[in-house]
């Protein structure tokens, strides 16, 4: 551990380097340059695996006729990642929670939106790799707390300046290593706090259920947390729609759980529940979902035309 130490400091370096030179650049070039970056790196590298992973992800999911529309999807995809995190980083300088209103729009219920912004009590959000989810995480923040469970930087020093310089928008991260802890719980419920999860990833220990019309295992962290705790479910996410505009999409009202049915079949219909509606969020924007994840492991791909 102690030789890594050195080499750490250097990537350190470097990103202070490049995160100085990046801010004298002006705001709006910020997207455009990373998504350039993100889909030139994808075009380079088609023919590699995590590629064909995507583009064949696209073709499952049904969202393309052809291969060539499904590539560019997925390059899209890819694109739209690194641009998303270069405007993130810029984000901060201009929306806050004074005025971040001025550029995310709501598109929700009123009760999802009551459950959000108004109600003093705790919630969970159950989301995907989908959108402009650092950006768009000052809305939430400015109504309560926000904790979100997700896996920290392995360079130490990284991870500071990060979190030095708000990154992820004023939400806690929990890491994912301490897990859904009775810390992580107890601080979530005193706090009245938003609970983040994303539970898009193929996981070989949930529930078997409709994703995209193919039957896959999906993560039942909050199905069972909220099973556990009673505390109501909103699925949605944060969709780009423009140079700093977003908008926070949320799908029906909050999900209450049924705390009468058998614990396994709550379980297996809430997932299938959430999951369906993390599904119309995705359907409206798939150029800013990242498909390079396996989550059709083992399903044949369509044979489709090429062009």
């Amino acid at each position: 551990m102690r030789a890594m130490k050195p080499l750490s400091y250097l990537y350190y370096i470097l990103v202070v380097f490049l995160w100085r030179l990046y801010r004298l650049l002006p705001v709006a070039w910020a997207y455009r340059m990373g998504f350039g970056v993100g889909a030139g790196l994808f075009a380079l590298c088609r023919n590699r695996k995590r590629a064909r992973v995507a583009i064949n992800n696209v073709i499952i999911a049904n969202l393309a006729k052809t291969r060539a529309e499904a590539y560019r999807i997925a390059r899209d995809s890819v694109g739209h990642f690194a641009g998303h995190v270069c405007e993130a980083i810029r984000a901060s300088d201009v929306v806050t929670h004074e005025n971040w209103q001025d550029y995310v729009a709501l598109e929700m219920t009123p009760a999802t939106r009551k459950a959000i912004f108004e109600d003093k009590a705790p919630i969970l959000l159950a989301t995907g790799h989908l959108g402009s989810w650092e950006a768009g995480i000052t809305a939430i923040t400015s109504a309560r707390p926000m904790l979100a469970v997700a896996r920290l930087m392995d360079n130490p020093y990284i991870q500071r300046f990060l979190e030095r310089h708000n990154f992820r928008g004023g939400a806690t991260i929990i890491p994912k290593k301490n897990g859904f802890s009775g810390d992580t719980i107890r601080r979530w419920q005193s706090e009245n706090a938003a609970l983040t999860i994303l539970f898009d990833q193929f996981s070989s220990r949930g529930v078997h259920v409709s994703f995209f019309g193919q039957t896959v295992p999906i993560y039942t962290s909050p199905a069972r947390l909220s099973l556990k705790t009673g505390i109501p479910v909103v699925v949605g996410g944060f969709l780009r729609t423009g140079l700093l505009k977003y908008k926070m999409v949320a799908i029906g009202d909050p999900i209450v759980p049924d705390l009468t049915k058998p614990h396994e079949e709550a379980i297996r219909d809430l997932t299938a529940e959430y999951i369906s509606r993390l599904e119309q969020v995705i359907r409206q924007a798939p150029d800013q979902y990242l498909w390079l994840h396996r989550r059709f492991r083992g399903i044949p791909v369509p044979d489709i035309p090429e062009k």
